[in-house]
């Protein structure tokens, strides 16, 4: 069951009357409805309120949804499978998932989804433990007792994936459930749990404010962990909703070029930006912020280009998705993308 961030969807939803200056975007917002726009829901399985939805936020407060005719919605769901069993269904045109849930769930399930834009081009997952006991290689988390959002799921699987790696079983690396709350981190220090995952935001906040912190981040040894714009292989098929899909991602894309232009001025208009309709907590700090975005830009631009899918990245994540036994081999990946709609622009 998903429930509506309603005022995200008035945010969005908001009359294009002061677009109508403009007439490209008067054109766009024509006689489409009272928003004047197309609907489109997009589903985020984390809230919308972390700087890992800065292009979304983004692209809503400079009207760049509305200056391509689209009513967008924001529709919070409890992770990624009511994600994608609602795009599935038709309840919403797309969602964003990492490439792990987006393999398995085609690839294993049976499920026909599309991947058609990489926004994130690297994992975003992160794993803590503290100086006293550091784990900076893969190899070490053999025999270590990991806290895990939930149990099972993307984070738990990336552990496979990291541990694999170093040619270490999964069964090989305890772990427990332990949240996502902040007295998390005391659990690590009281030796109760060895390390822990969270996401990039929180690991630029435990960076600066906990100097005892060992952040070690999954990227250097797995290829995937990218996340994914979704959508079912029957709404691709109708033009009408590919056509609304092509100028979401082209808004956003827009919007990712914002925030990265915007890190020469120290992401001031982007704060800004987001800070004028959204409560997003990393916000409070200025600098944790700033480090935040700069690492989410790092991301984004890790890619030949913002949206694009190597097919390269894509394949060698499948291969290791397959060497932990989540996928059968043989399977081709390649069926489960569509890049047509995304730029060919290169990244800066």
């Amino acid at each position: 069951m998903t429930t509506t961030t309603t005022r995200s969807a008035r945010r969005i939803g908001r009359t294009c009357a002061a677009a109508l200056a403009a007439c490209a975007v008067l054109a766009a917002c024509g006689g489409n409805g009272e928003s004047g726009g197309e609907p489109v829901t997009f589903l985020n399985v984390l809230p919308l309120e972390s700087l890992s939805f800065a292009p979304e936020m983004i692209a809503d407060t400079r009207g760049l949804f509305e200056a391509r005719g689209l009513d967008v919605t924001f529709e919070a769901t409890q992770g990624s499978a009511p994600a994608i069993q609602t795009v599935l269904a038709g309840g919403a045109e797309l969602t964003r998932i990492g490439d792990i849930e987006t393999m398995i769930a085609a690839g294993e399930r049976d499920a026909p989804l599309l991947a058609f834009g990489e926004p994130i081009h690297t994992g975003t997952i992160r794993m803590i433990s503290t100086e006293a006991a550091p784990i900076t290689r893969a190899e070490q988390f053999r025999g270590r007792l990991v806290g895990t959002p939930s149990e099972g799921g993307t984070s738990s699987i990336t552990l496979d994936l990291v541990a694999g790696s170093a040619g270490v079983p999964p069964e090989e690396v305890p772990r427990q459930v332990v949240g996502l709350s902040p007295g998390v981190f005391d659990l690590l220090t009281s030796g109760r749990v060895d390390a822990y995952i969270v996401s990039l935001d929180t690991s630029v906040l435990l960076d600066r404010t906990r100097p005892e912190a060992v952040v070690y981040d999954p990227n250097q040894d797995v290829d995937a962990g990218a996340q994914m714009y979704v959508t079912s292989a029957e709404q691709m098929a109708d033009p009408q909703t590919r056509d609304r899909l092509e100028r979401y991602a082209a808004a956003v894309e827009e919007a990712m070029q914002f925030i990265i232009d915007d890190e020469a001025n120290g992401f001031a208009e982007t704060m800004r930006l987001i800070g004028s309709e959204y409560e997003v907590p990393a916000l409070a700090d200025p600098e944790v912020a700033t480090a935040a975005l700069s690492a989410y830009v790092d991301a984004y631009t890790a890619g030949d280009t913002l949206l694009g899918v190597s097919p390269e990245r894509w394949q060698a994540a499948y291969d290791e998705i397959v060497g932990i036994g989540q996928l059968p081999p043989g399977l081709d990946p390649g069926a489960w993308l569509d890049t047509t709609l995304t730029s060919a622009a290169p990244t800066p």
